[in-house]
């Protein structure tokens, strides 16, 4: 070993004699898990599959009598590469399953590409876990379900019907552990909790692997096993499965029998040794979480998704999120999906971003993302607001629908309306100048070169104070392009600049972006009493 460690060194000056040592003398992690966390689909503290996620990987890389786990998350339903499952040791899907014929978008593994490469894991003996929606599994796949994992939520599909052979029941109640000599229910101790249980799952008739680990006495069901609502199985290729169908409430995590009983699930699923007295590990706030991931104290989220067909929404967010984060201490989440303004816990997050406009898309904000929006900018959330965001939720909008949202324009105090003169100079080179506002997001700049869409003929009538403006060549006017305000006790910041990527790479913009970031983000802070 000392020999080849050597031998690296005078080849690789670059690195040190440690790193190449442990370059070849380190083995791989003794389990890699690999956790897969699917989109959003319910309201703020249920079904929180990102958040979920990212605990699990905390509590595992922290846990105090646990050594030798490697663990992934991510996104999306899928990796982004997935030959990283090829040396997984056990992979957790916590995501929505199918429960219809149709549900309008795939089930993230459940497609025939994806359970190839699923197949191909299992036959290798990988461990497979499924948890609550996740669980639930058209036909189609039931079998290999069953194999891998041991049971499923069944319905059928009749003509386009669903008929539901599980069932699904919400209660607060004593949960109890039958099989308490299984390496799952080490140092767990019966407890109560608050659930969305599915129950009556589809487990094979005589399936000598299935071990139940959970069940519910207040659960009425006259099949067998049919208060289990937690399970394991033991595969004859070698790979274990375990599924449970709990994990509705975000807030049982801090339930620490639960948090106990997965932890185990996931170490025993990836063939590790569960400790003695099972993995401990506490309760993660979401701070501490982002913290320990991102090495970041302060998080935000972009909202994007759709947008004038001018504004590639892709490149755009890229850029807002890199020029967002070179701020050492801020971490940006990125969500496609608006109605996330409910269904993520906006208090999580210091200050938002819309990259985002309804062109041509006649459906507005539901009322519960409305109000939940009105209300985290009201009690102290700071908010980003990019180019045409300010044409989101108008009447004059093409194809606008029941879009239209009046508040939305107190909101934002400079908008686009199509229907009363509202333009911008042709995409080209101008100068940006900054005025005599004295503000830190400007602070030290001076006058600079951008390549962008210069707006004019806004529409508002509120007070605004500009921080950056430009002369356009059609108005012959210094036009405002930037400023500050609150709305509620939320900081905005609202800029007219950002039409493409290249704009925002523009350096002095990616810095003004960034500063109204932290600028935002501080309205949260004090308002919190961090």
């Amino acid at each position: 070993m000392k020999r080849t460690c050597f031998l690296l060194l005078t080849l690789t000056v670059s690195l040190s004699l440690q790193e190449q040592c442990e370059a070849v003398g380190s083995a791989k992690p003794n389990k890699k898990v690999v956790l897969i966390a699917g989109k959003k689909s319910h309201p703020s503290a249920m079904h929180e599959y990102i958040k979920s996620a990212r605990l699990l990987k905390v509590m595992l890389d922290t846990a105090s009598n646990l050594t030798g786990v490697k663990t992934e998350v991510h996104y999306n339903g899928w990796p982004e590469n997935s030959s990283t499952l090829e040396d997984a040791d056990v992979i957790m899907t916590i995501s929505d399953g199918q429960d219809g014929p149709d549900i309008g978008y795939p089930v993230p593994f459940m497609t025939a590409e994806r359970m190839a490469v699923m197949e191909r894991q299992m036959k290798r003996g990988c461990g497979f876990i499924t948890f609550h929606f996740s669980t639930f599994a058209p036909d189609d796949y039931g079998e290999q379900i069953l194999d891998w994992g041991g049971g499923y939520f069944d319905w059928q599909d009749e003509g386009g019907k669903r008929n539901w052979y599980s069932a699904i029941k919400t209660l607060d109640t004593e949960v109890q552990l039958p099989s308490m000599e299984h390496p799952i229910v080490r140092g767990v101790r019966p407890f109560r909790m608050l659930e969305e249980f599915y129950y009556n799952i589809r487990f094979r008739s005589d399936d000598r692997r299935l071990v139940p680990l959970l069940s519910v006495p207040a659960l009425e069901s006259n099949l067998p096993n049919g208060k289990v609502v937690a399970w394991a199985v033991q595969r004859v290729d070698g790979g274990r499965g375990f599924g449970t169908t709990t994990g509705h409430y975000y807030a049982n995590w801090k339930n620490p029998d639960y948090r106990k009983l997965i932890l185990n699930a996931i170490v025993w699923a990836s063939r590790g040794e569960v400790p003695a007295q099972g993995v401990e590990s506490r309760f993660y706030t979401d701070d501490e979480i982002t913290r320990h991931l991102f090495g970041k104290s302060i998080k935000g989220l972009i909202l994007t998704g759709q947008q004038h067909e001018a504004h590639n929404w892709r490149e755009t967010t890229a850029v807002l999120k890199q020029a967002i984060e070179k701020d050492d201490q801020i971490y940006a989440d990125v969500s496609a999906d608006i109605e996330d303004l409910s269904q993520y816990d906006l208090r999580d997050y210091a200050f938002l971003v819309l990259n985002y406009c309804n062109w041509k898309q006649p459906q507005g904000l539901s009322d519960r993302s409305k109000k939940a929006f009105t209300d985290y900018l009201s009690s102290g959330g700071g908010l980003l607001l990019i180019h045409f965001a300010n044409g989101a939720f108008h009447h004059s909008l093409p194809d606008a629908g029941q879009s239209d949202w009046p508040e939305y324009r107190n909101i934002v105090r400079r908008v686009w309306d199509h229907s009363d003169g509202s333009e911008h100079d042709p995409y080209g080179t101008f100068r940006i100048n900054t005025t005599n506002v004295k503000h830190e997001i400007v602070e030290g700049l001076t006058s600079f070169e951008t390549t962008d869409e210069l707006y004019f003929n806004q529409k508002g009538d509120k007070p605004i104070e500009a921080l950056l403006t430009a002369r356009s060549k059609v108005t012959g006017k210094e036009e405002p392009l930037a400023w500050v305000y609150q709305y509620g006790r939320g900081r905005i910041f609202q800029t007219l600049l950002g039409h493409d990527a290249k704009a925002l790479e523009t350096p002095a913009v990616k810095t003004i972006i960034q500063r109204a970031a932290a600028w935002a983000a501080k309205g949260h802070q004090i308002w919190n009493g961090l």
